[in-house]
């Protein structure tokens, strides 16, 4: 799995509405997705300042980078924007799935493999396992056209950082060639979602696969997909243009 107002207001004039999205949001464990993002934000933070700052960072930079990866803010902004893009009656059907046996034993499936990719060893692994190049697997992708989709978010996501880092320190020598960016981007994307889904479904029978598989592929399955990656599409875009900033901030203090 590469967020918009901080607050939920938007539901003060529908809260069953909004309860059902925030219910939906809880059982598909996005806030626990969200943490392990978070983590890994904040890791890439320091190969940020080693890349750009000189390692001259310091309290600063770090201090940025934890209050721009805080999972409870991101987590907020996305409950936001899919509280606003969600129908309700697609975030109450979808629900009927989450909140069954198959459906949550599913989801913490996923929130388990996730935690483990935090482990290299275990995402190498898993990226190079023969299960990852599986039918079920590119099923599942193509089913939700996750490749295409991260890697979009991807792309514009460091696109973003790269003018946040031009616009604060006037800087245009990081612009990179975006065709060329994107074919690193997808080629990386694609695989890591075939091992993190690999690992996901050998935990999971054939039945199970083809009905998570097909759920995906139905009106209400990509109307959350689609509220999801908006979401998660913006905060992503907006968080990466304001670490690109503040590291163009800190440029002069460095010898680049």
């Amino acid at each position: 799995m590469r967020l918009a107002a901080l607050g939920l207001s938007i539901c003060f004039a529908a809260q069953s509405a909004c309860a059902d999205v925030n219910r939906l949001i809880d059982a598909m464990g996005i806030p626990e997705l969200i943490v392990a993002f978070s983590t890994e934000g904040v890791e890439a933070g320091q190969a940020i300042d080693e890349a750009f700052l000189d390692r001259q960072g310091g309290d600063v930079w770090a201090a940025t980078v934890q209050r721009l990866y805080d999972p409870q803010r991101i987590e907020a902004e996305l409950r936001t924007v899919m509280g606003e893009e969600l129908d309700p009656g697609a975030a109450e059907q979808a629900l009927l799935f989450f909140e069954s046996d198959l459906g949550a034993r599913i989801v913490e499936l996923e929130v388990q493999a996730r935690q483990a990719f935090l482990d290299e060893t275990i995402e190498e692994a898993a990226k190079v396992a023969p299960s990852a190049q599986a039918k079920p697997v590119t099923d599942y992708l193509l089913a939700r056209d996750l490749i295409e989709r991260n890697t979009d978010i991807a792309v514009a996501a460091q696109a973003a950082f790269l003018d946040g880092l031009a616009d604060a320190s006037g800087s245009t020598d990081a612009q990179p060639n975006l065709d060329r960016l994107r074919a690193r981007i997808l080629t990386d994307t694609e695989s890591w979602l075939r091992g993190y889904n690999a690992l996901v479904q050998s935990a999971m029978t054939e039945d199970d696969i083809a009905i998570y598989t097909a759920f995906w592929d139905t009106e209400v399955g990509q109307a959350v997909d689609n509220a999801l990656f908006l979401g998660f599409g913006q905060s992503y875009t907006t968080l990466s243009y304001a670490l690109g900033q503040a590291a163009g901030r800190l440029l002069p203090q460095n010898e680049l």
